[in-house]
């Protein structure tokens, strides 16, 4: 039986229940052990009123009285509202354990277990994403950007080249190209053009790209991009990574071209690159994401 203490970062009764369902149905049963939050806050679970625990009293419980600190109010529908990151900076302030967080929004990613979100977790991954694929998701599994492969976007070619020879590249150094028609800095790498789309300036990019080199974990890597072209997927399909990913409009026997049909795209997206962007993002769920990130195993949701 799963014992879970409940905290109502923004409270949200539709997401409690929706979460405790589904752990309930997942563990067999589960004991709601206390409810926490800001300010005083009342819960009643099948009858029972929970007991209310300061913020400030969870921290020097230790974690012991409980296996999960589901937090509530923390649910991605598709826009931006309260999210783990802030959930995670507050539990460092108040020295809650990190390594018991769960938020409401990831119970309910279709293919979730408590089992291989932890494995996750723990798998120390790293992301090489063409785009922004590798930033969303891990934004929404509430997990590190342990690679600088995030909040950016490059070319297919220009990616395909530094998933030739990673370590030569990451041994150059990033220097000023222009300021892009929007306002983001545009830097190379070597002979690449990479675009630093989610960064004010030159300088902060640099910082960000510098502080997530050493991070890579070379032994866990997940590598993903997209194409609509048969002849860019074969070269990627010949780089010599474990964990590889292609998103495709067309169909293949290969473990690295993962198909999304067209058809099941809403009427807003013309351009097959916001496929895997809205997939990273939770606006549809063609496959299994933890498979995915933990085996690069293709469990497909959805007929397509």
């Amino acid at each position: 039986m799963l014992k879970i203490l409940v905290w109502n970062f923004a409270k949200d009764k539709g997401c409690l229940d929706d979460a405790l369902n589904i752990l309930e149905r997942q563990h067999n049963g589960l004991e709601l052990v206390g409810v926490t939050a800001g300010a005083e806050t009342s819960l009643v679970y099948e009858g029972k009123n929970i007991p209310f625990v300061p913020l400030d009293e969870i921290g020097r419980m230790g974690g012991g009285d409980y296996d999960v600190i589901l937090v509530i109010g923390t649910k991605y529908p598709g826009t931006s509202r309260a999210n783990m990151s802030n959930a995670i900076k507050a539990a460092a302030q108040l020295n809650l354990p990190e390594e018991k967080l769960l938020g409401d929004w990831i119970v309910s990613i279709p293919g979730f277990t408590l089992e291989k979100y932890r494995a996750l977790q723990n798998s120390r991954l790293s992301i090489f994403s063409v785009n922004c694929f590798g930033g969303n998701i891990l934004n929404r599994l509430a997990m590190p950007f342990l690679s600088p492969f995030v909040n950016l976007y490059l070319s297919n070619r220009d990616f395909l080249k530094f998933l030739g020879k990673p370590h030569e590249y990451l041994e150059e150094k990033i220097l000023f190209k222009q300021t892009s028609p929007k306002g983001w800095p545009v830097v190379t790498l070597g002979d690449l053009t990479l675009e630093m789309m989610h960064y004010k300036t030159f300088d902060e990019s640099v910082a960000a790209w510098e502080r997530r080199k050493p991070l890579i974990n070379w032994d866990n890597l997940f590598v993903v991009t997209w194409t609509t072209s048969p002849g860019e997927f074969k070269l990627f399909e010949a780089l010599p990574y474990e964990k590889k990913v292609c998103f495709v409009p067309f169909k293949s026997d290969s473990d690295s071209a993962w198909y999304i049909d067209r058809n099941l795209l809403d009427k807003d997206t013309k351009l097959f690159v916001h496929v895997s962007l809205n997939f990273s993002m939770g606006k549809f769920f063609y496959y299994d994401w933890f498979d995915m990130l933990l085996y690069g195993k293709k469990t497909q949701l959805i007929d397509m």
